[in-house]
C-alpha cells in the first residue's frame, strides 16, 4: 500500500511526492506555486486552483467548499453583466473563462492520488 501521491504543479514546473491526505494549500506554498491564498478557512474563495488532471484522487467537496466556489462563480458572472462594451466582454470571458474548468479550493482539497494542478 502507497501512502504517498504525487502532485505536479504547472505553474512552476514541479512535481513533489507527498503523504495522501495533505491538503493542496500546503504542498503550494512550499514549492512557491502561484495559487493565491487569504483565508485558508474555505470562506474568502481566493485559493481557487484548477485541476488538470487527476480531479478524481481528490477528497470529496464539502458542503463550505462547494458554497464558497458558488459564491465565487456567481462573482464572476456578476461582472460579466456589468461590461457595457461587446469587445470588453469577450476579452474577460477569455481571461476569466471557467467553462470546461474543474475548480477547487486548495484549502479545503486534500490529495488522495496523483495530479496536475494550477492556479486559477
Amino acid at each position: 500500500m502507497n501512502d504517498k501521491v504525487k502532485v505536479t504543479f504547472s505553474d512552476v514546473s514541479v512535481t513533489v511526492t507527498v503523504p495522501k491526505g495533505t491538503r493542496i494549500i500546503d504542498i503550494s506554498e512550499k514549492v512557491g506555486s502561484y495559487i493565491a491564498y487569504n483565508c485558508r478557512e474555505g470562506e474568502c474563495g481566493s485559493c481557487m486552483f484548477h485541476v488538470i488532471e487527476g480531479y478524481d484522487n481528490l477528497s470529496k467537496m464539502g458542503v463550505l467548499e462547494k458554497s464558497t466556489l458558488l459564491n465565487a462563480f456567481h462573482e464572476i458572472i456578476d461582472g460579466w453583466r456589468r461590461v457595457d462594451d461587446p469587445a470588453e466582454l469577450v476579452e474577460r470571458i477569455q481571461r476569466e473563462n471557467i467553462g470546461g474548468k474543474k475548480c477547487r479550493l486548495a484549502c479545503q482539497t486534500k490529495v488522495e492520488g496523483d495530479v496536475t494542478v494550477a492556479p486559477f
